[in-house]
């Protein structure tokens, strides 16, 4: 029976941490899948991508088709570059993609020439932006505007179409392009780039605001109790806060291209959190400072007796433990056995393990130090030796060291 109900207890503490290693996988799963597709959709934005068709008239058919594709964004410089990639179309382009004649592009106020008998090369061209600042950020959104044109270097007037594809796919920022045709000049082609941070990106840093608010509430919180409360400030609380005042920095960096320290994300958060977490930690300081007290030979006797008596009554009323067989060293051949000691105050938590009991342990039981120790399951431990202040113990009576001890024993009693 006891078997069965162990059996059943294993199974349903397996069952327990399989359901609880569901229920935090599927909660994983609910939230970066939905957040991994937003990701996925904001570089496949079809509003970053636009094209246009040839505009002008040419009864050869001859156009140039144009492809701007953003390669970076400098938000604090408030430009933008982007690489251009030219192919002629019709007779402008002869064997091997080379041009029959001389042709100027113009380009917001950058004009591009390509000879004649030479292939048109790609050339990346920085555009600045008209509007936008970063002292908006996350929020800060930027607008831009260029023209594209083409004509015959030698013959000025002489207008060639133009189609155009502009590609603004870039990470963590979003771009959303217009064209403006024009009535009055149908061969130029207008732009209108209107730029700002991606979702995932707001959605980042305002989740890395929301961790420096609960980082400084938690600090402020503990300060308070330190103050009216007076919880105990040991070195861990004293160098909590200044921890996380250096930390706070390097936190706050960690948001997607941020600018330097005075943008609309530290009003919102950092300047509070590094003023709440700087005067808790002057508290924290200033409260143990003041409360400290020198230690006097007599505050320290009365310590000393209060865990003594705290010791006695919580051993008194609790049970002693199996001994457990010492695994190598001197006494590992005669099986010998320690005793554990059950948990103390005023012993750390990683001493209560591994502290033995000693012989002014057997005197707060009430046991003489050589009597045996105690009886389980019609065993009896009886000691052999003591080493360091700790007893050992045997379960043969026999045993040299055990008979050695019983006639000290007697040879005191007989004394």
């Amino acid at each position: 029976m006891t078997l069965f109900h162990e059996r059943t207890g294993q199974l349903r503490t397996w069952a327990r941490r399989t359901i609880w290693s569901l229920v935090v996988t599927g909660s994983l799963c609910a939230v970066v899948i939905p957040i991994f597709s937003i990701y996925r959709r904001e570089g496949d934005n079809a509003r970053s991508v636009v094209e246009v068709g040839p505009q002008g008239v040419s009864h050869t058919g001859d156009f140039i088709h144009v492809v701007g594709s953003v390669a970076s964004v400098d938000f604090e410089d408030k430009n933008f570059r982007v690489h251009f990639e030219f192919t002629p179309h019709g007779t402008l382009t002869g064997d091997d993609g080379v041009l029959t004649a001389a042709i100027s592009v113009s380009l917001f106020y950058t004009t591009l020439t390509f000879p004649e008998a030479q292939i048109m090369r790609s050339v990346d061209v920085t555009m600045p932006y008209m509007q936008g600042a970063t002292i908006d950020y996350p929020f800060d959104a930027y607008k831009s505007y260029f023209e594209i044109m083409a004509n015959l270097e030698k013959e000025q007037l002489h207008k060639v179409p133009v189609s155009l594809t502009f590609l603004g796919m870039l990470q963590s920022v979003e771009f959303i392009p217009t064209v403006r045709l024009s009535n009055e000049d149908l061969y130029k082609i207008a732009i209108e780039i209107f730029t700002r941070r991606s979702p995932t990106t707001i959605g980042f840093s305002l989740f890395i605001v929301m961790i420096m608010w609960c980082l400084s509430i938690s600090i402020g919180i503990i300060a308070i109790q330190v103050i009216r409360k007076y919880r105990v400030s040991d070195e861990h609380v004293l160098t909590l806060g200044i921890t996380t005042l250096f930390a706070l920095p390097a936190l706050r960096e960690t948001q997607p291209g941020i600018p330097a320290i005075g943008c609309a994300a530290d009003v919102l958060g950092f300047y509070w959190n590094m003023a709440i977490i700087a005067i808790a930690s002057i508290l924290i300081l200033m409260a143990s400072a003041l409360r400290w007290k020198e230690p006097s030979i007599e505050r320290e006797i009365d310590l000393v007796r209060k865990q003594h008596d705290m010791q006695s009554e919580l051993i008194s009323g609790m049970s002693i433990p199996m001994p457990f067989p010492i695994t190598g060293g001197p006494f590992s051949d005669h099986q010998l056995k320690k005793k554990r000691m059950p948990f103390m105050m005023g012993h750390e938590p990683h001493q209560t393990h591994h502290q033995l009991l000693s012989q002014d342990d057997h005197k707060l039981h009430g046991r003489h130090p050589m009597s045996p120790l105690y009886s389980v399951g019609g065993h009896e431990y009886h000691p052999t030796h003591q080493d360091d202040g700790y007893f050992y113990y045997t379960e043969d009576p026999e045993h040299p060291e055990c008979l050695l001890r019983q006639y000290q024993q007697q040879q005191q009693q007989q004394q």
